[in-house]
């Protein structure tokens, strides 16, 4: 199995451990992916690695000087972790990893890329994008978002995979 990190916009409130992101392993298991499969192939990162806070039941979005202050740590993640498959989580993190605005998920998941994610590499990777699976967001519901999930998770599993 391929090393694959996994990069959301801010760390959850509180994690019992690295790789305590529910919803994410749910989609990871639904793939026949073993927890200890998870902690030996994947990281688990974040734009920022902090809690931003909350307003009105939702996570506060990360400015861009937030952003841009935890860039080294990013970079050193990535660089660190080695790996061979990027996974941005959410609109915010697949717009700072393909360099590009990105105004509806719908025409990026389910697809995937090759590029130099988060121009963090001197190199390029395969990018595969999955939504947010934040409780907050209503898009992994649609009936059609549900259908782009599925290629998208069936994509990351192929790659996963691939020799």
């Amino acid at each position: 199995m391929k090393r694959a990190i996994f990069i959301g916009q801010a760390m959850p409130r509180a994690k019992k451990d690295p790789h305590d992101w529910p919803t994410l392993n749910a989609w990871l298991y639904s793939l026949e992916i073993s927890d200890k499969q998870i902690r030996e192939h994947f990281f688990y990162s974040a734009l920022v690695d902090y809690f931003p806070g909350a307003k009105n039941g939702t996570h506060i979005v990360p400015t861009k000087e937030e952003i841009v202050n935890e860039r080294p740590r990013l970079v050193n993640n990535i660089t660190n972790f080695s790996p061979e498959i990027v996974v941005p989580i959410g609109k915010l993190s697949l717009s700072y990893c393909l360099n590009r605005e990105v105004n509806l998920l719908e025409d990026f998941i389910g697809k995937s890329y090759l590029v130099n994610p988060y121009q963090a590499l001197n190199k390029k990777l395969i990018v595969i994008p999955l939504p947010h699976p934040s409780g907050a967001s209503t898009w992994r519901h649609k009936k059609e978002n549900k259908k782009l999930l599925k290629l998208a998770l069936a994509k990351l599993k192929q790659e996963l995979y691939r020799k």
